[in-house]
């Protein structure tokens, strides 16, 4: 019987390019892990969109002296189409600008607060006397109380991570005007988040072991710290509405005075994407892709979000980079929680460290980044993957260096596994016209063994997230090929003993065959050029049916000239093009 997995993605601000510490933080591993369950027969869902409200865009529309929907349809366009050239698996890519989401948030809001789990109260809100209005959080910036980081947003700080409360910014500034502001009183909704506290502290206590042991220790420090009111309404511009016709048939206390410019808070509405994106899935149920982004739909799922949301055997699953581990970890589970309609709570909140370019963050504005596109056409999207894959900051900041990166894909993509699979592949094409044909002769058990052992190995790192330890079974399958190739010499077999040269030939192609289906998760685009040189289809996902196992065969044919999977890289280009 196999799973219903739902994958929810972090949904990236469109308010720029993203750069390799996105991939990196959550995109690729999501891919990974979603590509892997179809291959189990499971039938997973994975699901997110550009999440366009809040001040990140209204920030990069000013600077760009175009409107926030001009900013959403230039850079929403951009990052479809790079996930495409990544081949990102999304069953649903999609907007928060869209009417279903509006709808499904404002739901959500009236439930809270109907169920008691959003109350008003006065907040002391930054206010910009030279420019006469209030200001969203990412328009004051100032010094941090905590780490003294200079140049924080006022209700974040991105140096050391902690929740900033208004008033707590040292020296507190307007990024229009440079000029001091002031905290002035404003009235707002708030997510009572201290009631959940007693559920919340049994959910995260129930992770101990499946999440990984630094995001459980951060969010339980959390939960120890005590959990405060946090206010789910702004005096901003653009971002949802308000459900006001229906606030007014309210009871008075649940009202606000004036709702004249209060809108939802984006981290509030951001994450009921993960519920939305599953619904407007089930309501589009078209074609393979639809213009607004990425659609797909697997031969015979049925396309239900219930199945997925209201289904305790439903396994969800939600990766995103460190800064948004409590917002995941405790808000979105509180407000699933508060809802009273029986949501399913994720199962494994998969969450990845930063990754910095040579040693330092990642910062556009400072011209310190990678260009996803750019890499990926310079050098192939597969080998980005490996390099990115192999590095995954998963327990620890990761750090991108152009040295590294030509050492990773030369010394060890193409040096190992690409070199296996050719020196294999050219032998069966050089010295048996590319074709070998052997009736009645098993694969030998030692590389059986090696090969099944492989699937269980990378199978439960898989499972557990664990990306860094599959990949590194992939690679040790490969260096053992490797070692296996050399030892049995068959390039003096075959003139000393052609028939042991074809038994061990056979064993080569089939640890080609199957590290093709192993790898096809990490480098899908080099799995299916693989598949075709051997004049074979690469396993497809099908529902029910577990495609994660080893394949043995005792016949190949080469289709076509053999060509390199994986190019090396001249050191010298790279670090030329680097800058460029």
């Amino acid at each position: 019987m196999s799973k219903k997995i739902l994958i929810g993605v972090a949904w990236p601000y469109v308010n720029g390019d993203l750069h390799l510490g996105h991939l990196a933080g959550y995109l690729l591993p999501a891919d990974i892990f979603a590509r892997y369950q179809r291959m189990l027969g499971n039938d997973c869902v994975m699901v997110s969109g550009s999440d366009c409200h809040g001040t990140p865009i209204t920030v990069a529309a000013d600077k760009e002296k175009i409107s926030p929907t001009e900013i959403i349809e230039e850079y929403h366009v951009k990052d479809v189409e790079l996930f495409k050239l990544y081949g990102l698996s999304y069953n649903l890519y999609t907007k928060t600008t869209t009417e279903n989401h509006k709808k499904i948030v404002q739901e959500m809001f009236l439930d809270l607060l109907k169920n008691g789990y959003i109350v008003k109260g006065t907040m002391r809100q930054y206010y910009s006397e030279t420019e006469s209005k209030f200001l969203p959080d990412r328009y004051v910036e100032g010094e941090c109380p905590h780490c003294h980081a200079k140049n924080q947003r006022s209700d974040q700080c991105e140096a050391c991570g902690r929740w900033l409360e208004d008033g707590e910014l040292i020296d507190p500034v307007s990024k229009n005007t440079l000029t001091p502001v002031i905290l002035k009183d404003t009235e707002h909704y708030f997510l009572d988040l201290e009631k959940f506290t007693p559920e919340l502290t049994k959910y995260v206590d129930s992770k101990r072991g499946i999440w990984r042991d630094w995001v459980y220790k951060e969010a339980s420090s959390w939960l120890k710290e005590g959990l405060k009111k946090r206010a789910i309404t702004r005096d901003m511009d653009w971002s949802i509405d308000l459900p006001i016709e229906e606030l007014m048939k309210l009871p008075q206390e649940m009202q606000l005075s004036n709702y004249t410019g209060k809108k939802i808070y984006v981290w509030f509405e951001a994450v009921i994407g993960y519920l939305s994106a599953t619904v407007e899935w089930e309501s589009i149920q078209k074609g393979t892709e639809y213009s607004e982004g990425i659609f797909y739909k697997q031969v015979g799922q049925v396309v239900g979000w219930k199945d997925y949301w209201l289904n305790p055997e439903c396994e969800i699953y939600n990766f995103m980079g460190q800064d948004n581990l409590v917002f995941h970890t405790l808000m979105w589970p509180a407000q699933l929680i508060g809802s009273n309609k029986g949501y399913t709570l994720p199962h494994n909140v998969v969450v990845n460290k930063f990754m910095n370019l040579e040693g330092k963050k990642f910062s556009k504005s400072r011209n310190w980044t990678i260009d996803s596109k750019k890499i990926a056409e310079n050098y192939g999207v597969d080998l980005v993957r490996y390099y990115v894959s192999a590095n995954f900051p998963e327990n620890k900041e990761g750090d991108f260096t152009w040295a590294s990166f030509i050492a990773g894909v030369n010394n060890e993509l193409v040096a190992n596994l690409g070199n296996y699979i050719n020196r294999t592949l050219k032998f069966l094409e050089n010295k048996y016209q590319g074709k070998l044909s052997i009736d009645g002769i098993n694969v030998d058990e030692q590389i059986k063994n090696q090969i099944d052992s492989t699937y269980i190995k990378m199978g439960e790192y898989l499972s557990k997230c664990q990306f860094v330890n599959a990949l590194n079974e992939l690679m040790s399958l490969s260096k053992f090929a490797n070692k296996y190739f050399d030892e049995q010499k068959i390039w003096i077999k075959i003139n000393e003993d052609p028939e042991s040269a074809r038994t061990v030939l056979l064993n080569l192609l089939n640890i080609v065959e199957n590290l093709g289906v192993l790898m096809s998760p990490f480098l899908p685009s080099s799995s299916e050029k693989l598949f075709k040189m051997l004049d074979k289809d690469l396993p497809k996902p099908i529902l029910e049916k577990n495609m994660w196992l080893s394949v043995y065969s005792n016949s190949y044919m080469l289709n076509g000239t053999v060509e390199v999977l994986f190019n090396k890289l001249d050191p010298a280009i790279v670090l030329e093009k680097k800058d460029n």
